[in-house]
C-alpha cells in the first residue's frame, strides 16, 4: 500500500487505518512516503528520520514489523530508497524522465521486499499518492491494483496541484484496474474529468477504539486537567479546512468555555486570525490516535469546523465516524454533500449564527440513549464494514 501518510504520522490517516485493517487477515506491506535527498538533508536530526537512518543511509532495516502487536507480525512497513526531488521541474520530457527513474527505483524496492518475504501475488493498492506509480506495468505486474482518492488533490495546495492533478488523472484512466473515492462528490468529480467510473468508497472509522470514550474510566490527559467547562474540542490538522472567522466567534460567544485543538497547527499559513490569542483557546499539539478517546472523553461536544470550498466539497471526513464513536454530540458546518447525510446524527449548521445556536443543545445532549445511538450510527460505517464492502465490489466487478 502507497500512501502519502507515514505509518508514525503524528494525525490519523485513511491509508494506515486500512492497512491495519486489512492486516487483520493478511500480510500487508505499508511502503512509507518516499524522502527525497532534499529531504533527508533537511530533516536531518528529526526523530522520523532517525529511526529509518540505517534504511536510507545503507539499505538496511528497510520492513519492520509495525500497528498493534494482535496483528501477529503480518503488518510490516517498508521504507524505500532516497528518490530524485523533481516536483521543482515543470511538466515536460525532464520531469517524466526524472520522475520514471523514482518510480523504478520504488517499484525494484517493493519487489524485493516482496521476494525476501516470499510473497509472488499481491494487490497493489495506491492510496492517494499518485506521484508515485501513476502508471507502473513495465516495473510491477500485481494480481489486481487500485486506485484510491482520498482528496481533490487540485485544491489541496500549490505543490500537489502541479503534477498530482495530471498523475491522478493518469493512474484512473490507465494502468489501475479499479479506482475508488473517499466521497460522492469527489468519485462523481473524478469520473467525469477521468471518463472512467471511480467507485465510493467511504472513510471509515475505528469504532471499537473510540468507543473506550465511554465505555472505559480514561484518566483526564494532563494538558486538558483544571480547563474550564465545558470543553468544545475538535481533532486532526488545524490547516486550510477550517473557517476561521467561525473559530474565532465561538471563542468570543463562549468565554467562559475552553476551544481545544488536539493536532498538528497550519494555521498560521492559511488566516491573519490569531487564536492562541484568546485565553480559552488552547492548541495542545498532536496526539497518537490510540490516545483520542481519552481527550474525547473530556470534550462536552466535537466540532467540525470547515468552510466550504472546493477542496471541503469532496471530503468524507475520518473525524465523523471518531466522534460518533466516542458518543460526541457534533456541531458541523455543511460543507459537503456527504457530511450532509449524518444530519439526522449531527447538528447541521448552514451559517455561522446557526452553529453558534447549536452549541449550548450539542453540549447539553448527552444521555446514555444519545450516545448509544451515536456509537450505533458511527459502527455502520467501521473500518470493518469498510473493507467488507471491498471485497463484495470486488466480487461484483470481477467475479461475477
Amino acid at each position: 500500500m502507497l500512501s502519502m501518510s507515514r505509518w508514525d504520522s503524528p494525525i490519523s490517516s485513511a491509508s494506515w487505518s486500512l492497512a491495519q485493517e486489512f492486516a487483520k487477515q493478511q500480510p500487508v506491506y505499508y511502503v512509507d512516503y518516499p524522502y527525497t535527498f532534499r529531504d533527508f538533508q533537511r530533516e536531518k536530526g528529526q526523530p522520523e528520520l532517525a529511526h529509518r537512518q540505517a534504511a536510507l543511509s545503507r539499505g538496511e532495516q528497510v520492513l519492520r514489523e509495525v500497528g498493534d502487536a494482535a496483528l501477529g507480525g503480518r503488518l510490516k512497513a517498508l521504507t524505500p530508497p532516497l528518490m530524485w526531488p523533481v516536483n521543482w521541474l515543470p511538466p515536460g520530457p525532464l520531469y517524466r524522465f526524472a520522475q520514471r527513474r523514482n518510480d523504478r527505483v520504488l517499484a525494484n524496492s517493493i519487489q524485493a521486499a516482496l521476494a525476501s518475504e516470499g510473497h509472488k501475488s499481491f494487490i497493489l493498492w495506491n492510496s492517494f499518492n499518485p506521484i508515485y506509480l501513476s502508471t507502473f506495468k513495465e516495473f510491477l505486474q500485481p494480481a489486481l491494483s487500485v486506485y484510491h482518492s482520498r482528496d481533490a488533490i487540485g485544491a489541496i495546495n500549490a505543490y500537489t496541484r502541479k503534477h498530482g492533478v495530471a498523475a491522478e488523472l493518469a493512474a484512473i484512466r490507465g494502468d489501475y484496474a479499479i479506482s475508488l473515492a473517499s466521497s460522492g462528490a469527489l468519485a462523481q468529480d473524478l469520473s467525469a474529468r477521468a471518463g472512467r467510473e471511480v467507485h465510493v468508497f467511504a472513510n471509515g472509522g475505528n469504532t471499537e477504539l473510540f468507543a473506550k470514550a465511554w465505555r472505559e474510566d480514561l484518566p483526564c490527559p494532563s494538558a486538558l486537567a483544571g480547563l474550564p467547562r465545558p470543553i468544545i474540542g475538535y481533532t486532526g490538522n488545524v490547516c486550510q479546512r477550517q473557517d476561521y472567522a467561525l473559530l474565532e466567534k465561538i471563542a468570543r460567544r463562549f468565554p467562559k468555555a475552553s476551544l481545544v485543538f488536539v493536532g498538528p497547527r497550519e494555521d498560521h499559513l492559511h488566516t491573519s486570525i490569531r487564536l492562541a490569542d484568546y485565553p480559552n483557546v488552547h492548541f495542545v499539539g498532536p496526539r497518537q490516535l490510540a490516545e483520542l478517546p481519552a481527550y474525547l472523553k473530556q470534550m462536552d461536544c466535537a466540532l467540525i469546523p470547515f468552510e466550504k470550498t472546493a477542496l471541503t466539497a469532496g471530503i468524507y471526513p475520518l473525524k465523523i465516524n471518531e466522534y460518533l464513536a466516542a458518543g460526541r454530540a457534533v456541531v458541523s458546518t455543511n460543507f459537503s454533500v456527504d457530511i450532509a447525510g449524518f444530519a439526522d446524527a449531527i447538528y447541521l449548521a448552514e451559517d455561522h449564527e446557526a452553529f453558534l445556536e447549536a452549541l449550548p443543545k450539542a453540549i447539553a445532549d448527552q444521555s446514555p440513549e444519545a450516545i448509544q445511538a451515536r456509537y450505533a450510527r458511527a459502527s455502520q460505517n467501521s473500518w470493518t464494514a469498510r473493507v467488507a464492502h471491498f471485497w463484495s465490489l470486488i466480487d461484483t466487478l470481477f467475479y461475477r
